[in-house]
């Protein structure tokens, strides 16, 4: 290209090129009208009107099966960027709820509350203003040039959550669903209960030398792309009069097919990227919520735990708390005789 875009010398003149109106990818090849360019300004000084069939290849036209040339994910979300269109989305794994009751703390046989407080989507997007597939710039755009892309990740919950607690098993709570559990030993090193409340941030409620279970919790969450962009495409139509070589091939014999102007097109796609897709992925993130030996989701850990009043709300203000470790879930369990104080008593 020896426009002057770029601010560099130029030669004057003007030189053959191609404007692709249809790419054929079946055969790799491309309908075109060959124009004339002028090397400096790289306006179209003349269309030639007859369109020729000849091989091309164009790069990044269809978006692949999902469009992320490399992935970073950690416990905090996933990363996807695609080099060849300098452009990257980010999605954070959305803040999950466990509320619990009593918390810190519970008795020994005493009917303990965990409930499901909500699972919600999470979505984060990046984007460019222009990708030259067809060369061009923003204010002299070419066929095949995209406009406004935008990549848009979503992360949706893709079944329960799942709950494990020492001495008390698995549970599986779907978004609102309670169970009612209970421990029939308290927490002590004898039983695996080794952490102290004092090493551990936000226990400020519990003496310092209780011990604790140490149980977690997260939920399966899928993982959804979607590419939207405007493309510059020829349209092509009926022109009055005969073609270069004087013939009629449209309007009943009066007329000859061309480029009739240009617009931008809306074009989006989407889908999922299933965890066999990213390379080099935590172990700590994949889940196989259909226990076939595959995993189908990522886990998020990003769980707070909430505490609640007894009538089952988390905005009382007397017991109004949150805590959030990651996953980690701690609880303090105490014979009946040792009972704390808990908030309004």
């Amino acid at each position: 290209n020896n426009n002057n875009n770029g601010g560099g010398a130029c030669t004057p003149g003007n030189h053959l090129a191609f404007q692709v109106v249809e790419y054929y990818s079946e055969s790799s090849s491309c309908k075109v009208f060959p124009i004339r360019v002028d090397n400096c300004t790289g306006q179209v000084l003349h269309i030639i009107e007859q369109p020729a069939v000849m091989p091309c290849e164009l790069p990044n036209t269809t978006p692949p099966q999902h469009p992320c040339t490399s992935f970073s994910v950690t416990a905090g979300g996933i990363t996807c960027t695609n080099n060849g269109w300098n452009v990257s989305a980010r999605v954070t794994f959305p803040e999950i709820y466990l509320d619990v009751r009593p918390y810190p703390a519970t008795l020994v046989r005493w009917p303990t509350f965990v409930r499901n407080g909500g699972m919600p989507e999470s979505s984060g997007s990046g984007g460019v203003n222009y990708i030259p597939n067809g060369g061009g710039s923003p204010s002299h755009p070419q066929v095949g040039g995209w406009q406004n892309l935008r990549l848009i990740l979503t992360l949706r919950p893709a079944g329960p959550m799942f709950v494990t607690l020492p001495l008390v098993g698995d549970l599986m709570l779907s978004n609102g669903a309670s169970q009612t559990i209970q421990w029939e030993v308290p927490s002590h090193p004898a039983v695996g209960a080794s952490t102290l409340a004092g090493s551990v941030s936000g226990l400020d409620e519990l003496p310092g030398d209780m011990p604790l279970f140490v149980g977690n919790g997260h939920a399966p969450y899928k993982l959804f792309w979607e590419l939207r962009y405007r493309e510059y495409e020829a349209i092509e139509g009926c022109l009055a009069g005969p073609n270069g070589n004087g013939n009629y091939n449209c309007g009943g014999g009066t007329g000859h097919r061309g480029i009739t102007g240009y617009e931008w097109k809306s074009h989006s796609s989407g889908g999922e990227i299933p965890p066999s897709a990213v390379a080099n992925l935590p172990a700590a993130r994949m889940a196989d919520i259909n226990n076939d030996g595959t995993p189908d989701a990522y886990w998020d850990t990003n769980l707070t735990l909430r505490r609640m009043d007894d009538a089952g709300s988390i905005s009382n203000p007397q017991y109004q708390r949150s805590w959030n470790w990651g996953g980690i879930i701690y609880w303090a369990v105490r014979e009946g005789q040792g009972q704390i104080g808990w908030p309004g008593q």
